[in-house]
């Protein structure tokens, strides 16, 4: 006769139960795996507010950023006979590294020019030519605003030069002005030949433009 095994009750509770309901199935599993349960829960619930908090914090920065430019704005404007610049610096520097610093110091270099400083707009520039990918408005228009100041100061090959390489690499920034300046700097250079061959390209480009008959009336006046 064979011997019959007896099963105690405590090893009976840990065999599965096929007709186990779903909750039971749970409530048995959260039993047996309760500290990794519990982590995972915690772990979700602080990466969700960590989350949040940083989305809180980035906006409040944003809005931060937008105040302190619109301040440099009302200050560039009501003291336009004056010197704003010291005070521009001071709200700039207030910027922390990154595109928003890099748009308050475009303002900054801005007023430079504006005011015939021309080293310490081209100073202003590079840096953020330096701090700013390629792609980048503010690094397309630090470029401009360079290659402007290079103009300014008589170096015109620097200057078609910057003009020539925001043309190849413009994206969606507006090169109308950039062409136009890239005549005018040949002009200065009395290369009228250069003059005339990017106007004609711009006769082409802009065939359809408000400003054809300006680039016609340009080239009418080089040609005689």
């Amino acid at each position: 006769m064979a011997k019959k095994i007896k099963v105690s009750r405590k090893e009976l509770l840990k065999e599965p139960d096929q007709f186990l309901s779903s909750s039971e199935k749970a409530m048995v599993f959260f039993h047996n795996n309760r500290s990794a349960v519990i982590g995972s829960i915690v772990a979700v619930v602080v990466g969700g507010l960590s989350l949040f908090g940083y989305q809180n914090y980035q906006y409040s920065q944003v809005m931060k950023y937008e105040a302190l430019y619109f301040n440099m704005e009302n200050i560039a404007a009501k003291e336009a006979g004056n010197n704003p610049q010291a005070e521009l610096i001071k709200i700039r520097d207030q910027f922390s590294k990154g595109p928003h610093r890099n748009r308050a110091s475009l303002l900054l270099a801005d007023i430079y020019f504006q005011r015939n400083e021309f080293d310490k707009a081209q100073a202003t520039y590079l840096e953020i030519i330096n701090d700013s990918p390629v792609k980048d408005l503010n690094y397309q228009m630090a470029n401009a605003g360079l290659a402007y100041t290079y103009e300014a100061k008589g170096d015109y090959q620097n200057a078609i030069d910057l003009f020539k390489s925001i043309i190849e690499t413009h994206g969606k920034f507006p090169v109308f002005q950039v062409y136009w300046s890239m005549a005018r700097c040949y002009e200065s250079k009395n290369d009228t030949s250069n003059a005339l061959l990017i106007l004609r390209e711009m006769q082409i480009k802009f065939s359809g433009s408000v400003q054809a008959e300006k680039i016609e009336n340009r080239i009418k006046q080089l040609s005689t």
